[in-house]
């Protein structure tokens, strides 16, 4: 054994790499299932099913059970997103939690806001109530003729004026004076053919003969032809009798009043039918006005009104509606209204402006409460004939007839107080009106929007058809800073109908320079169009204080614009706009608000040029040149008619109209393209 030899084990390379392939081959097989393991262990916990509410957090129990916690950009509330880690597609920004305190059940259009934030916000309500409100209806004319009271004189033969007594415009005359001498051979005529037919019948042999009965026949024709030449019987027995042989005849004037027009001189030959002079009586006039298609409804026949002339300054003229056109002009958009007011002292002149003031009475439905002619007697075709009974009328002599058959006077017994809110309570989209309820019987404040349906308007109230009930409490201040948290909640508010929600805007609008502007922005800059009009009308009145409300709905109309999704230009545009509508301190004059209002006007053309505007309603461009010494101003008007804010009563219809500005339709632009 000791002797045996020992053998040594060597390794070759060979072995070496067999070696290590079955080493591999285990260890792969290893990791493999390492692997699927761990895959198992990940799928197991990201596919698992969420905790029930049972478990869930505080948090997740403010959410509300079965509603997913959303989360939202405070730039951009319309962006809803359940990712808390998550970004806002629009500005990057960190998102917010959406709160859910919404006011309870039934509460998609209701919001909860804190006691502080309501004192903050100097939230006021007033109770919704019925009353007899009372309008102020404003309109502008002039004074001119009564038209039932002018004569004309013309003339009823061929002849030459050898004298005319009334040879200027102007000049007073009474009822029977004398306007003129004509000589006429075919007047002379006819004086000679009476004359034989007088001798003709004085010497007729008997009543019975046919001679003597040709002879009356040509006397009574005779005369008839005179009566048609316009002479009177006293001055056909003068020719008769021979008391009258001259060969010119004298004309009388048939009414008194003031010679209007001429139509002819001494010395002038006129024809049959051709006129010689106008006169009319001025113990009564005419005040023709234009009323608005949204002022018809505050106006009736025979109700009072009120009008000043600047020839008289501070003294008021009264006088009552007789007659409103029964068409609207389809280019001012205007009907013609008729004041019949007496003129006994002569101060009121044909020619002169009025500013006119009615103050109907409204009742439920529209109906206007007068009862200025209950119980007396009207002329059913000139309405200005009105006696305390019954008779007939003094111009065509037909029978009076009651005013309550006339439907001047309403029934007592219909008439009921309507239901009437504060003007301040209702924010306007231009298609829907929106008032914020404040909610009874509930621990925290709670407002709740309403979609009203509005009558008129009148004075500083609105009448309500329906959406709201006496009793209830509207907002009348705040309304705008409820709607914008409605807003952010993404609920139905004013501008969004629908609520807010997923960041999509609905269709895209085009501006001047063709990019794409949210139809969104759009929406909300129609209140400020229709504040900035407001104003604009404001002035055009002479109302300073109605102007100071606008201008003050003008800027939180503006602070309430929503710029998502505006870039480039058009957000620059629209600062621009927005930074000439903020005024620090309310006008202190009517002058700094006419000079303050010409700012303003000049944002509204910008905004009216980059981006339109959505209505059912052109608007029209306006200038003045006499405005600001000879300067000259621009302004944006609802109507066709001039109504100038920079001068109001003074020259109401100065200007002239130097654009239209037709709206926008939603449905031109569904396609993406944007409205043309």
């Amino acid at each position: 054994m000791n002797g045996a030899p020992r053998t040594t084990k060597t390794f070759d390379s060979d072995s070496i790499r067999k070696a290590a392939t079955v080493v591999w081959s285990h260890a792969s097989a290893g990791v493999a299932v390492l692997l699927i393991i761990g895959a198992l262990f990940l799928g197991y916990h990201w596919g698992k099913p969420p905790v029930s509410p049972e478990t869930t957090s505080s948090a997740s129990d403010d959410a509300g059970v079965g509603k997913p916690q959303l989360y939202t950009c405070s730039m951009h509330p319309s962006v809803r997103l359940p990712d808390p880690d998550a970004k806002c597609p629009i500005c990057f920004m960190e998102l917010i939690a959406v709160a859910n305190d919404s006011g309870g059940e039934g509460s998609e259009r209701r919001i909860v806001i804190d006691e502080a934030a309501v004192k903050r916000s100097e939230i006021e309500t007033a109770t919704v109530g019925r009353m007899f409100p009372t309008a102020e209806v404003r309109l502008y004319g002039l004074v001119t003729y009564d038209e039932t009271s002018v004569a004309r004189m013309t003339a009823y033969f061929p002849g030459r004026l050898d004298r005319l007594f009334i040879n200027f415009v102007g000049i007073g005359v009474t009822e029977g004076d004398h306007v003129a001498e004509i000589y006429s051979p075919d007047l002379l005529s006819a004086f000679e053919e009476l004359r034989q037919a007088v001798a003709a019948v004085g010497t007729g042999d008997g009543a019975a003969s046919l001679a003597g009965q040709v002879a009356r026949d040509t006397l009574a024709a005779s005369r008839d032809k005179l009566r048609l030449f316009g002479l009177t019987e006293e001055q056909i027995q003068a020719v008769e009798s021979g008391e009258f042989n001259g060969d010119s005849f004298t004309i009388y004037s048939p009414i008194t009043g003031v010679v209007t027009h001429l139509g002819a001189l001494e010395g002038d030959y006129v024809q049959t039918g051709e006129p010689i002079a106008t006169v009319a009586n001025l113990d009564r006039v005419w005040l023709d006005l234009e009323a608005y298609e949204s002022q018809l409804s505050l106006l009736s026949w025979g109700q009072e009104v009120r009008f000043e002339v600047e020839s008289y300054p501070g003294e008021r003229f009264v006088g009552h509606i007789t007659f409103i056109a029964p068409v609207v002009d389809k280019k001012t958009r205007t009907a013609a209204v008729r004041i019949a007011v007496a003129n006994d002292d002569r101060k009121l002149k044909p020619g002169m402006f009025a500013s006119a003031v009615a103050r109907p009475r409204i009742a439920t439905g529209g109906v206007l409460v007068s009862d200025e002619f209950a119980g007396r007697w009207v002329s059913p075709m000139h309405p200005t004939i009105v006696k305390d009974g019954p008779g007939q009328c003094d111009v065509c002599g037909m029978d009076l007839v009651t005013a309550e058959s006339l439907g001047i006077v309403g029934d007592p017994s219909l008439v009921v107080e309507p239901i009437v809110i504060p003007r301040t309570s209702v924010l306007f989209t231009g298609v829907r009106s929106v008032v914020y309820v404040r909610v009874p019987d509930t621990e925290r404040p709670t407002y709740e929007g309403r979609v009203v349906v509005l009558g008129p308007r009148a004075g500083e109230y609105y009448t309500v058809r329906s959406g709201l009930e006496v009793g209830e409490e509207v907002v009348t201040r705040g309304a705008f800073r409820i709607d914008s948290s409605m807003q952010i909640a993404a609920k139905p508010s004013m501008m969004l109908p629908a609520g807010g929600g997923g960041g999509v805007h609905l269709h895209e609008a085009g501006s001047k320079t063709g990019a794409a502007v949210p139809e969104t922005f759009m929406f909300g800059i129609k209140p400020v169009y229709a504040t900035c009009l407001d104003a604009q009308e404001a002035l055009a009145t002479d109302d300073l204080e109605s102007y100071r409300l606008a201008e003050q709905d003008v800027a939180t109309a503006v602070g309430l614009v929503e710029v998502v999704g505006l870039f480039g230009s058009n957000l620059g545009e629209w600062r621009r706009v927005a930074a000439k509508l903020r005024f620090d301190k309310p006008a202190a004059s009517i002058g700094e608000a006419r000079l303050r209002f010409k700012q303003m006007a000049e944002a509204v053309v910008m905004l009216e040029r980059h981006f339109g505007h959505f209505g059912s309603d052109s608007w029209f461009l306006a200038y003045c040149p006499m405005a600001f010494d000879g300067a000259g101003a621009e302004w944006m008007q609802r109507g066709k008619q001039i109504s100038n804010p920079y001068f109001g009563a003074a020259m109401l219809r100065c200007g002239e109209i130097r654009d239209e500005f037709p709206p926008k339709k939603l449905d031109e632009h569904a396609d993406g393209e944007g409205p043309r």
